[in-house]
């Protein structure tokens, strides 16, 4: 029974260590995953987040000059518009000919008759 006794403590030990072994794997895979968490965050602090901020203010200064540039155009028009009413009427009426024309075509108000 010795024998028995000993294989059984060698497999006792063996397990033992086989998750001293397994907990220092771990320990240090959590370690090695906290460092990198810890790198990740000071490149976002460092580098993405100044670079989003800077492209969000580029972004936001295009759309301040086109919101300007529509105004400005839109301000022409009503100008023209005040000062010759009969032109932009007729421009307008030739553009939603030439769109309708464009859009649709050959379409009739009134429905042929079918025979």
């Amino acid at each position: 029974m010795s024998a028995a006794n000993d294989f059984s403590n060698d497999a006792r030990n063996l397990k033992d260590q086989a998750q001293a072994s397994a907990q220092r794997v771990n320990d240090d895979a959590k370690e090695e995953l906290a460092k990198l968490r810890a790198q990740v965050e000071r490149l976002m602090q460092d580098r993405v987040t100044p670079a989003l901020a800077g492209a969000a203010d580029q972004v936001q200064g295009y759309a301040n000059r086109a919101r300007e540039t529509i105004e400005d155009q839109a301000d022409a028009i009503s100008e023209t518009v005040r000062e010759r009413p009969l032109t932009a009427v007729v421009i307008a009426a030739a553009a939603g000919y030439l769109i309708g024309r464009l859009m649709g075509g050959n379409t009739y108000v009134y429905p042929r008759e079918r025979h």
